[in-house]
């Protein structure tokens, strides 16, 4: 059955060391691009080898949060102070019956 709730759009959730933190409606940048390097050896100009060279990975939006906890903003102003805390976290994606369809 599909919930009935006010809070239906809210489908990407926040967590974080385990702990639910967060919902949100919106959530962008996930992907990842790999540079190329080209290498010629010596004395072969006419082959070019391309190698894996280093990836990057976007930053994450998340938009139009909900939360009933003050230990998001807490952490965020802990770090704006400067005092980081590596924490590990995941983004979930809940389907229309607020299941857990990918992690």
């Amino acid at each position: 059955m599909a919930r009935v709730d006010p809070y239906k759009n809210y489908r990407f959730l926040m967590e974080i060391d385990g702990i639910v933190q967060a919902g949100f409606s919106e959530c962008s940048g996930f992907g990842s691009e790999v540079e190329i390097v080209e290498y010629r050896e010596g004395g072969d100009d006419a082959t070019v080898r391309k190698l894996r060279g280093k990836a990057s990975y976007p930053d994450i939006s998340l938009k139009w949060g909900i939360t009933d906890s003050r230990e998001l903003y807490d952490w965020h102003l802990a770090a704006v102070n400067g005092k980081v805390e590596r924490k590990n976290g995941s983004i979930i994606l809940l389907d229309d019956t607020g299941q857990e369809k990918v992690r």
